[in-house]
């Protein structure tokens, strides 16, 4: 490789890869190159249509829009000059972007990871404590936690630079990674528990009420469904780009970095870059609000040019 790779932190060139890894480098560049535009686009417009819409829900989607945006901004960009280096050779092109790539793409999972998690405890306390919700779920509460994550992972990016080894930061992040999707897939298996005793509650308890409260409550039940079916989607498009990468991330943390994993690795992670695309569209899909504010600002853009 042209340059030295010894003092590149905590990345290892893996040295000769064959013909398919190398192909499947480039497929990944190439992917990575054409999701940067309209990922920092739509997360860019959804974050601005959300900044106006304060609520708990939507500042958890705003936190989750400005991870996405990060990655179209600077990971995704950086991940091209990073493979471009290592087929080529190149440790200027290796080095200093693939380190900032890494770093940049970790802090951003990391927070997009809690933020997932924050979006289904948020609608298992809307389920579960039903009226009390808006009195315990606030908005500045929401802010105070989301503004607390930020500095927490821009901790646990800077201890690879201080002496924590690679092997022990990928292990433990690891680790947290499938805690969290474990304790996903726990909440949404009490949250469908709580709603199924409900809708059984209200069926019961039609015959006793009147026909105003019961069209009341079928309203309310309809719209918590939606806004709960919203978070099940962001969370399973989660479950299905993360779920992959942390399998490859514990055959590394066994075997090493071998050119097989490493292009395991490039695959997987492009996987997970281009849940940044697909998150803002399923915003405008799902929610009624975000797309028709979306759409709003789209024809005042369009109209001012």
């Amino acid at each position: 490789m042209r340059g030295n790779t010894s003092d590149c932190f905590f990345l290892d060139f893996t040295g000769n890869s064959t013909k398919f890894q190398d192909a499947v480098k480039i497929f990944s560049g190439v992917v990575n190159a054409l999701l940067v535009l309209p990922t920092v686009l739509l997360n860019g417009l959804v974050i601005i249509t959300i900044w106006k819409t304060p609520s708990p829900s939507n500042i958890l989607l705003l936190c989750l829009a400005c991870a996405d945006f990060m990655n179209g901004l600077i990971t995704q960009p950086l991940a091209v000059i990073h493979l471009a280096g290592e087929l080529t050779w190149d440790a200027r092109l290796f080095c200093i972007p693939g380190v900032v790539m890494e770093s940049v793409a970790w802090f951003a999972s990391g927070i997009s990871g809690t933020t997932v998690l924050a979006l289904s405890v948020d609608r298992f306390l809307a389920v579960y404590m039903h009226l009390r919700y808006n009195e315990i779920v606030t908005v500045r509460r929401t802010s105070i936690f989301v503004a607390a994550i930020w500095p927490l992972f821009t901790v646990n990016i800077f201890t690879r630079f201080i002496g924590v080894s690679n092997h022990l930061f990928i292990t433990v992040n690891v680790v947290v990674i499938f805690v969290c999707l474990v304790t996903i897939m726990i909440i949404y298996y009490k949250i469908f528990r709580i709603v199924s005793y409900h809708r059984v509650q209200i069926q019961a308890q039609v015959a006793s009420v009147s026909q105003f409260s019961v069209s009341a409550q079928t309203i309310d039940e309809l719209k918590a469904r939606k806004s709960l079916m919203t978070v099940v989607y962001i969370v399973g498009l989660f479950w299905l780009c993360y779920l992959p990468f942390a399998c490859v991330l514990v055959s590394y943390v066994i075997v090493g970095n071998t050119p097989s994993i490493r292009t395991a690795y490039c695959i997987t992670a492009t996987v997970v870059f281009a849940n940044s695309v697909i998150n803002p569209g399923l915003y405008c899909w799902r929610i009624k609000e975000i797309r028709q504010a979306l759409l709003k600002r789209v024809r005042k853009i369009t109209v001012g040019t």
